[in-house]
This record gives structure tokens, C-alpha cells and sequence, in this order.
């Protein structure tokens, strides 16, 4: 299997993953506040799952980060600094919904990770551009035709004052779309009610 180049997903990241091409945006939007700030359970996972949200709204203004975030792509930096981060997320236009989203969260180090599927379907156009990541020195092309993918996805988020400073992403991408994540739809359902 071809690897793609997720500039984001996070993107590198957030798709060897799928980049994200596209002209360069305009400065990005001031950022918003946080959901919360106090070190919980609750306020890291918000503050997460705006990141994983901004996905699929293909908005990055409303993601609470630092100004110094980092984000890395299977072990490459692709954005550095809050305007790297929020801009890219214009390149996840083909990016349609996630699913499956599991959170492992420790509060003592403010740390989320969170494993989700993403459905993507890829236009002719995207899989012909190219983009340059973040980091200058790293040339992002598309390796995969145009089609239908699920990336499984793996994140970490570093997260102090109630914003995003550290975004670490592993994917990989399958062909087709809709695939399962093989987690029990039982606990799917658990988990959505809140029920653990």
C-alpha cells in the first residue's frame, strides 16, 4: 500500500501520508479562547477534540493554541508556531468525517491521545498538487490517486493553560471509505452515552 501525506491531520497532518495542497491562505484568524483552561479531564479532552472538529469544519481559528505549538507527521515537523498550524487546515477539504474517536487522557501531564478514523475523498486536483509544509525544508507531494480513503489516525496532544503547544501524529491510510475500526459497536454505543 501507498503511504499519503496527512498535512494535519494535525496534517503532515491532519494525510508518505496525503498532503494537503492549495494556494497559500491569507493570515489566519485571530485565535478564540479556550474551552476551559483548568488542568480536568474534561477541559484537555475539549480542547482535543476542537483540534480533531477543525478536521472536518476544515476551520483552524477556533483550535486554542500556543504560539509556539509544534506540530510532527510520522516523525516529521510540518508546522511550526500558531499561524503554521491554524492556515493548513484549508487543506483538509477532503477530509468528510471522523469516527471512532477514543481519548486516552493524562491529566498529571496534560496530555490527550486520541485514535479516530477519518473518511477522505480525494479529488483529482488534490492528488496532483503539491505543498510545502511548515517546515520549509520538507517538500510534501501526494503519493495516492484520486479516490476514497479511511485513515486511521493517532494523535497526541501536549496541552498546557488550556491550549495546544505539542500535536504528534501517526496514520495509516487504507483504500476505501467507511471502513471499521474493529472496535465492538457495543462499546461504540457505551461511549457515546458517557457510560465507561
Amino acid at each position: 500500500m501507498r503511504n499519503l501525506n496527512l498535512r494535519s491531520f494535525a496534517m503532515a497532518a491532519a494525510l508518505p501520508l496525503l498532503a494537503f495542497g492549495g494556494p497559500a491562505m491569507a493570515k489566519a484568524p485571530a485565535p478564540t479562547t479556550s474551552p476551559c483552561a483548568a488542568k480536568t479531564r474534561v477541559c484537555l479532552e475539549a480542547v482535543a477534540r476542537s483540534y480533531i472538529d477543525a478536521l472536518v469544519t476544515h476551520d483552524g481559528s477556533k483550535i486554542p493554541l500556543t504560539a509556539d505549538v509544534r506540530r510532527t507527521e510520522q516523525g516529521l515537523t510540518n508546522a511550526k508556531g500558531e499561524h503554521e498550524v491554524r492556515e493548513s487546515f484549508v487543506r483538509t477539504k477532503m477530509v468528510e468525517s471522523t469516527k471512532d474517536v477514543r481519548l486516552y487522557t493524562d491529566v498529571a501531564k496534560g496530555e490527550v491521545v486520541a485514535f479516530f478514523l477519518l473518511n477522505v475523498d480525494l479529488k483529482e486536483a488534490d492528488a496532483t498538487a503539491t505543498t510545502k509544509a511548515g517546515n520549509t525544508d520538507y517538500k510534501v507531494a501526494v503519493t495516492k490517486p484520486a479516490g476514497t480513503y479511511t485513515v486511521h489516525e493517532a494523535e497526541r496532544f501536549g496541552i498546557v493553560g488550556g491550549k495546544i503547544r505539542e500535536i504528534e501524529i501517526i496514520a495509516h491510510v487504507e483504500d476505501g471509505k467507511n471502513l471499521g475500526s474493529g472496535w465492538p459497536v457495543e462499546r461504540d454505543a457505551a461511549v457515546k452515552e458517557g457510560k465507561k
